[in-house]
This record gives structure tokens, sequence and C-alpha cells, in this order.
């Protein structure tokens, strides 16, 4: 793999080889960009999604023109895209519809369409004829010719696994289901969990990620089948129910994939923190607070339980913040993603001061 995007791709490739073994190459992998010289911010993405879903793939590609024109990927960044349709993609290919709101077009969702299990799980399936289906491998073969030389195409953020039951049923009724008609959702979750790697796989083949290795919305790299895990509806539940049914999803694609993070988001997960460290094949946690609570770096007894566990962490904040991080947690592991660094000066001065410190 070449890139004309990123003239260091082999030091940073080799970083990240050993952050996956489990060694510190003379720091820990920093994602990085930052503006270049001369050019103007770039607009915010938009309405992207509306983009993909409408099949108006030309201003999604007109829009990466625009990022990578304006855009220095240094230390470890990669530079990649992904031809995501929305967060509630992985329903709309078991038939769900996504759907827009003229007020909010940067994002989507889809309207529940299971009133009785009975008679939707024989067709809990991904239906390859769907539009979502279709219009996701077109995007990534697309993405996949328009990047040549310049990025990779990277994973969807597909919200699988027990994501998708709430997005098919509602989070309240999928809720009272798992007393109501257990076995109903023990067969739902049995079904969506089939579903994780041919839809995993069709992306990665339809992307080219076997000749340019793996990204996503949580910008580790990997040379072979990474990605983000995660369950947002995980926060509604026990954790006895958690552990019957949704951790064992999760572990399951941990263990499908070659290497994972997992997206713990509130503190109402925080109580399924435990269940999710003893998955053995989990190499790493995102930990967010959420809104209203206190930043990251201000948790460090959980970022300290994760580390303890023998997992990884991607952290992000300040120059300062990442300094602090840097002083008070173990190296390996780790991946920062600073904020408000302006320039390359101030990239190489933060790299250099890491690299002396580690």
């Amino acid at each position: 793999m070449q890139l004309s995007t990123k003239p260091d791709l082999d030091e940073a490739v080799k970083r990240w080889e050993h952050y996956w073994a489990g060694d510190v190459y003379k720091r820990p992998p920093v994602v990085l960009n930052v503006r270049k010289p001369g050019k103007t911010a770039v607009p915010p993405k938009g309405h992207l999604y509306h983009f993909a879903c409408t099949k108006d793939y030309r201003g999604y590609l007109d829009h990466i023109d625009t990022v990578i024109d304006s855009t220095d990927y240094l230390a470890e960044s990669i530079p990649m895209f992904s031809p995501d349709h929305g967060p509630d993609q992985f329903a709309a290919l078991c038939g769900a519809r996504l759907q827009f709101s003229e007020g909010s077009m940067n994002t989507n969702w889809v309207e529940p369409m299971v009133d009785d299990w009975r008679t939707f799980l024989p067709n809990l399936r991904v239906n390859t004829d769907n539009e979502t289906w279709k219009s996701l491998m077109e995007f990534s073969r697309q993405l996949r010719e328009h990047g040549k030389g310049r990025y990779i195409v990277s994973m969807c953020d597909l919200h699988s696994n027990a994501d998708t039951l709430s997005a098919l049923r509602n989070p309240e009724r999928l809720c009272m289901d798992f007393y109501d008609s257990p076995e109903r959702i023990t067969e739902a979750m049995r079904s969506v969990r089939k579903m994780y790697p041919p839809v995993y796989n069709a992306l990665y083949d339809a992307g080219g990620m076997k000749e340019n290795g793996t990204s996503c919305w949580i910008p580790f790299w990997h040379s072979g089948r990474y990605a983000t895990i995660q369950c947002d509806f995980i926060c509604m539940v026990s954790p006895d129910t958690a552990n019957e049914y949704i951790i064992p999803a999760l572990e399951e694609e941990a263990n499908f994939l070659d290497h994972s993070i997992y997206h713990l988001d509130g503190p109402q997960a925080l109580t399924h923190l435990d269940s999710l460290l003893a998955i053995k094949k989990l190499d790493a946690i995102q930990w967010v607070p959420g809104d209203g609570q206190a930043p990251q770096h201000e948790w460090m007894d959980v970022l300290k339980k994760v580390q303890k566990a023998g997992k990884g962490l991607q952290l992000w904040g300040s120059v300062d913040v990442i300094k602090k991080y840097h002083k008070e947690l173990d190296p390996k592991g780790v991946v920062y993603c600073p904020h408000g660094v302006r320039d390359r000066a101030e990239a190489d001065a933060l790299l250099t001061w890491l690299e002396q410190n580690t």
C-alpha cells in the first residue's frame, strides 16, 4: 500500500504493528490531522448520509477531495473514508427504511417495524436485494476506485446485535420483551448474530480492505480485520440480561475480528464494564462519558481499571491533557487523538515530547 497523502506511511504501519503486538515503539500511536498551510477550514461533513442514501455519491466524493486537499495526515493517522449510510443501516439491511428530517439532515433513523416477533422472525435476515445493501456495495466500490493511491475505504459503523433489534422493535418495547417473551429474543439474537460476519466480509471485499487494511470511525488501523464493536442499547438493561443476551454477541464479534475496540458510551453503561473487560479477544475500550458529564480525563479511575484488565484505550484532549494522560497512565495499549493542534510545528513538538517521555 502506498498513499500520496501519507508519505511516511511505512513508519505509521510499523507503529500500528507494534501496537497490536503489545509493544510501544518509541511512543504510543498518535492519530493527528492538521490543516495544510494556506488552506481554508474544511466545511463540516453536513449531509453525507443523505448523499449516500440518495445515491448522490458524487457529492460525497467531492467532499472527500476537499478534505484531502486541505489536510495533513500526521503520525499514525491514515486517510480513510467509509460508505456509511447512517447509524441504523444494519437494521435497514433487515428491511427497515432509513429516514431523514428536513431539520436534521446530518443524521437519520428507522421507524420500528416489528409488531410481533413471531411473524417477523422468519424474515430477520439480510436481504441482498434491498436498496441499502445494494447502495452500500456500490458506494464501497466507488470509494475504492476514487481512493486508489490516496486513501483507504474504512469499515462502517454497524450497530449490530441488540442495537439492530432495538431499532427494528423500539427500545422500550424491546426492554419489555426480555421479560414477556424471552424465547423470542433468544431466537432474534441468534438470527441477528449470524448476520455480522457476512455483512462485514461483504464490505471488506467491496472496499478492497484485504489490500489496504482496515480502519473505522475509531481511527485505529490494522492490516487484517479490525472494527469498533458496540451496543448502545446495553445501558437500558441489567447486567444479568446483558450477560445472557448481549455480551455473548459482542464476544462473538470480537472473536470474528482480528482486533477490536469497544465503544463504551455513558455512565449507565459502566455497570457492564467488568463483563466487557472479561471478553478475552477484545483489545481496547473507548470510554465516552457523554453529554453533561465530566470530560474523559477526569475519569482516571475508569481508565486505570481498563488498563489493569490488560485492555488498551483511545484517549483524546488538548496537548496538556495528552501530557497528563502520559504521566499518569501506562503508555502500553494507549492511542492518543489530540485536539486543538493548529499546525505541523505544534504536532511535531508533541510527538517529540512523547518520545522523550516514553
